[in-house]
């Protein structure tokens, strides 16, 4: 049988039709992705909403409605229940159709084919009901459904015979829309509190809804349009009727069809296999639904401190998290979509204009806090040296200046300095916890040796971690569930300070630049060579022992480190590779640990290790690609002279991390991140360093790779790569001979070639030289 919304995959395929929504959505870790339609950046998003509890959404086995707005719509048939339970339908993947502009599937329960499509502000949808006495829509608002959808107060108004409207409230932050049916409704009423009241046209409050009834002959075709505005009903409606004039949905299925094969196909490739494309064009448009463009029609936008404000020419909100985003997510973008970076760069100053600081994480309504760092700094630092200079970058300089000296550095927290962030401009590191005198040792480093006898002697079996060794937490403003992060707040500090050297440098700020470059070096005051990690240390100076490079720290290694362990912390400093190299004793060292890195075990059993360490997926020893800090490190064999190790590792992390079905991510994609590194990676190089304009090469798995950049294209061509032929045997940059494992930012956005000869077996001469490195701070 063939239903109304399968389409065929063409002769001759465009970007869009390698897209799978689907790659990720069964997660090696806690949350999958979903198989969202929605266009690049678009405000409006929607999904599927499956079976509540299964995070692994390509495993659910029902559907309980669609996202409508900050809502829900379900179709069913029978006599009326509003019990979501109660009309959530079977479904089957075989009878999916997934795009990411375009969405069909099956309700099984009812045999209703759903589908829909998308515009930047405005949702279609289109219902096919079969022959029914009672065939009903209902609409699920906010709070209607404790386990779906976020608390608040939502209203809604039946208007006429065709038009719902309403809003919800959720953080401050109000969420209106203005929906029309292409069928007058024959029944229709709300509920409130699961009481049904029929004929109702007004309803408001915590767990509210609208039913709508039809009388269906066999095929009757019901077809929903939404608009969606964070100003009012009003501008909702106005929305709608710019994108949406009529009912066409063909039209507004094949424009947004369209738009993201225009915004896709930016990247052209060729060659590689058909599941390498898939992997590829799929990760492009995961990263370009990362942040939302808020502008609408009218001459207003509802700001991020939820109040209604003038508009410029683009606005944005994200859920954006800059600790992931600002390592591959935003530099992709800035090559991707250069005519955005500059309205997303003056949002930023936006949101210091009224919040007095730039949120570390910028999100419409939300707390304005997580994870660490303040990679803000790193993303307007990256942008500007990269030549985005049409914003305020006065104002976005003192803003983020103000967060560096005046807002505290604890990871989850956006509040005043504390008594720790002044010890770190004192001291220059993060002081760790003291330990208990109970838990010390006489000697450290015979108890790191009999680590897997500690460990082994605990049980039950889950109990496995190193016990806790620190007092009692007596900073109140430190979140008790993520802790101090000693370590990590460091490293990140050190990072981002180098950042704002960097712009102040530009800027002429001589002596903001001396103050800020030498915090950068704060990382050396972390590193025990006696150990060769980075480590925590105590604010009386001592280090804390006993420790484990591996295990300590609890969940989560959240007491030293921020999801990870020292393990992958110790190559955190992508700022100053060279000065890491200098301290780990120089390159042959550097590399052994890099080597010893990517073989070292649990030490516990691999689901215990788990246990402690969930953000710890994609393992290849204790290399753990599922998560963010550990992207830059396969590229840092560059700068030790063996950049044909990094040719060696990307390529093993693509093909064994990366894949074309469900299980396609092995970790939270993160808004894109995870997807991110793959688009670079595939494309043969990679941002070790946001900041400085530079990318690092790796090896390409396209023949030819063509980046769209306006008026010019830059190409990168391997005509001889393949799976065995992952080694760069000699390259050229506009048919000049390079023997550098970088390149410059302008080198690509100038335009040009970048051409590699490939081979089977590695050249360890080419990119080695010690002139031939990577820029650092060190160097």
């Amino acid at each position: 049988m063939n239903y109304t919304w399968d389409h065929s995959t063409p002769d001759t395929k465009e970007p869009v039709d390698y897209v799978n929504p689907n790659i990720g959505t069964l997660s090696y870790k806690t949350w999958s992705t979903s198989p969202t339609v929605q266009l690049p950046h678009g405000m409006v998003e929607v999904d599927p909403h499956t079976t509540p509890g299964i995070g692994d959404k390509y495993l659910a086995d029902k559907i309980f409605g669609f996202s409508f707005g900050a809502s829900s719509i379900m179709a069913s048939t029978g006599d009326l229940n509003i019990e979501p339970k109660a009309n959530a339908s079977d479904f089957d993947h075989d009878l999916e159709t997934v795009s990411p502009y375009f969405y069909g599937v099956l309700l099984e329960a009812y045999d209703i084919e759903v589908m829909y499509t998308v515009t930047e502000h405005c949702a279609y949808y289109r219902f096919l009901y079969p022959s029914a006495d009672n065939s009903q829509l209902l609409v699920y608002m906010p709070g209607s459904v404790q386990w779906f959808y976020r608390p608040g107060i939502a209203q809604v108004e039946i208007i006429g015979d065709h038009i719902l409207e309403g809003y919800h409230l959720s953080r401050n932050v109000k969420t209106f829309f203005h929906a029309e049916f292409s069928q007058p409704f024959a029944v229709y009423g709300t509920w409130k509190n699961k009481e049904v009241i029929p004929n109702s046209r007004v309803q408001s409050g915590e767990e509210i809804g609208v039913f709508i009834t039809y009388h269906t002959p066999c095929g009757e075709r019901v077809e929903v349009k939404v608009g969606i505005s964070y100003i009012s009903t009003d501008q909702a409606y106005k929305n709608l009727a710019h994108e949406i004039p009529d009912w066409d949905f063909e039209r507004v299925k094949n424009r947004a069809r369209e738009t993201w094969n225009r915004v896709l196909g930016r990247i052209r490739v060729e060659g590689g296999t058909e599941d390498q494309k898939t992997i590829f064009y799929t990760a492009i448009h995961r990263a370009l639904q990362r942040m939302k463009d808020i502008t609408e029609y009218g001459q207003y936008f509802n700001g991020f401190d939820g109040q209604v404000h003038p508009s410029g020419d683009h606005d944005f909100y994200t859920a954006d998290q800059p600790w992931d985003t600002y390592r591959c997510a935003h530099p992709l973008q800035a090559i991707i979509e250069p005519e955005r970076i500059n309205d997303i760069l003056q949002s930023y100053v936006r949101m210091y204009e009224q919040y007095g600081f730039i949120p570390n994480t910028p999100n419409i309504g939300g707390d304005h806090a997580s994870m660490v760092g303040r990679h803000i700094t790193a993303i307007i630092t990256d942008a500007y040296l990269k030549g985005f200079r049409n914003f305020d970058v006065e104002k976005a300089y003192e803003g983020i200046k103000k967060n560096a000296l005046e807002r505290t550095m604890l990871p989850w927290r956006n509040g005043p300095i504390t008594e720790l962030d002044r010890f770190y401009s004192e001291k220059g590191y993060f002081p760790a916890l003291p330990v208990r005198e109970d838990m010390k040792v006489e000697d450290p480093d015979r108890w790191r040796e009999n680590v897997a006898a500690i460990i082994g002697s605990r049980l039950p079996y889950q109990i496995t971690w190193l016990p806790e060794v620190s007092v009692e937490e007596w900073v109140q403003a430190v979140d008790p569930w993520h802790r101090r992060q000693s370590v990590s707040t460091t490293l990140e500090t050190a990072y981002d300070d180098w950042c704002l050297a960097q712009i102040a440098k530009v800027l002429g700020k001589g002596e903001d630049f001396d103050y800020f470059i030498k915090r950068a070096g704060n990382y050396r005051n972390l590193f025990n060579p006696k150990i060769g990690f980075m480590a925590p240390k105590t604010a009386e100076g001592e280090w804390v022992e006993p420790f484990d490079p591996k295990l300590s720290g609890g969940f989560a290694g959240e007491a030293y480190f921020a999801e990870m362990n020292s393990w992958t912390y110790t190559f955190h400093v992508q700022h100053d590779v060279q000065g890491l190299i200098n301290i780990m004793g120089g390159r042959e060292a550097f590399i052994r640990k890099l080597n010893a890195l990517f073989v070292e075990q649990y030490t516990m059993d691999k689901p215990a290790f788990w246990g402690q360490f969930p953000d710890m997926s994609g393992m290849i020893g204790q290399y753990a690609h599922g998560n963010e800090p550990s992207f830059h490190i396969p590229y840092l064999y560059n700068y030790a002279g063996a950049p044909w190790r990094t040719q060696r590792r990307v390529r093993d992390i693509m093909s064994i991390w990366y894949n074309a079905g469900p299980m396609g991510l092995c970790g939270d994609d993160d808004i894109g991140a995870l997807s991110s590194w793959y688009v670079f990676s595939a494309m043969g190089f990679y941002p070790v360093c946001p900041g400085r304009p530079v990318y690092d090469i790796g090896s390409p798995i396209f023949n030819r790779v063509t980046i769209d950049l306006g008026v010019k294209t830059f190409e990168i061509r391997a005509e001889d790569t393949s799976t065995r032929n992952k080694y760069i045997q000699s390259a050229a940059l506009n048919s000049k001979p390079i023997d550098r494992p970088w390149f410059y930012h302008d080198e690509l956005v100038n335009g040009g070639i970048l051409e590699f000869s490939m081979g089977p077996r590695p050249n360890k001469a080419w990119g080695s030289a010690p002139a031939s490195a990577p820029p650092s701070m060190s160097r």
